[in-house]
């Protein structure tokens, strides 16, 4: 057997060898994490640009289709106007000629209406 105490040190040297691998590899995985925490920080910061920039987009997009609506309401109401000026024109031309066929000297064998 050798000398314990020799032992003993060389083990803590190799658990200390060990610790310093432990501790390297950590620093080696740190690197591409922290990277990867500033690219997802990035990405991020661009989504929340962008998703501005769609806000926008879709409040414009919600004004125009407002905007038809109110034109298309308009459309709608002139068309119906103009419907009744039609029918009412149509109405005072049948009484007219109403009017016309009543003032007509009757002929023979044509009874007053």
């Amino acid at each position: 057997m050798g000398n314990p105490l020799k032992e003993l040190k060389n083990s803590v040297n190799g658990l200390k060898q060990s610790l310093d691998g432990v501790k390297q590899s950590v620093e080696g995985l740190k690197e591409p994490i922290d990277e990867m925490k500033g690219n997802t920080q990035i990405t991020l910061e661009q989504a929340k640009d962008r998703s501005g920039g769609f806000k926008s987009e879709i409040n414009r997009m919600k004004e125009c289709v407002e905007e038809t609506k109110l034109v298309v309401n308009e459309a709608k109401e002139t068309v119906m106007e103009a419907g009744e000026v039609l029918y009412t024109q149509k109405r005072y031309k049948r009484l007219l000629k109403k009017q016309n066929r009543k003032m007509q000297p009757a002929k023979a064998g044509r009874r007053l209406i």
